[in-house]
């Protein structure tokens, strides 16, 4: 990643500045924001983030909500598609006054100090958005498919150009499951 959430002090906020309650905060994902995680596999994206964070002495509790748009290659063809994104990530910062080896890394929350005074939700965001999209990406339940046509041909040429050959112990295997 380029220089850490260098270009991303939008995504800061400054507890410390904060009163007890909860606050709203709102950003925008555009495609600058995965440039700067070099992130190659986001071609554009529009998402709007919606953070709630909750505020209390020792406790800070955030909601993320995501919802929008991001586009991606096929992965069947290379065509961009269009993907929608809508998900919500709750994180919980817990401000502890010394951190002890045990208290250092948990799954359940983030720790923080009382030298820390801010929080950068550039990473939240961006790891929420990557995990939210699908794992096989094409556009099988599209009603239009955008498919790149001679590609779909070349691949089709290249795995039918060897011939697919029976294994006799396979064909003995189906006629024994016809009888059946």
């Amino acid at each position: 990643m380029k220089d850490a959430f260098l270009g991303l002090e939008e995504f800061d906020i400054e507890f410390v500045k904060l009163k007890d309650g909860v606050h709203e905060f709102n950003f925008r994902l555009e495609k600058k924001f995965f440039e700067v995680f070099e992130n190659e596999d986001v071609l554009a994206s529009n998402i709007e983030v919606k953070a709630l964070l909750e505020k209390t002495v020792n406790l800070m509790n955030l909601n993320l909500q995501l919802k929008g748009k991001v586009d991606v290659s096929c992965d069947r063809c290379l065509v961009p598609l269009s993907v929608s994104v809508e998900t919500d990530h709750h994180v919980l910062y817990k401000m502890l006054p010394e951190i002890g080896s045990e208290d250092k890394i948990h799954d359940d929350w983030v720790v923080l100090t009382q030298q820390d005074y801010k929080i950068n939700l550039a990473q939240e965001c961006y790891e929420t958005t990557l995990l939210s999209l699908p794992m096989i990406r094409n556009c099988d339940d599209m009603e239009t498919k955008p498919c790149n046509l001679q590609m779909l041909s070349k691949l089709n040429d290249l795995s039918g150009s060897s011939e697919e050959q029976s294994d006799p112990r396979w064909d003995k295997l189906k006629e024994l499951l016809k009888k059946k």
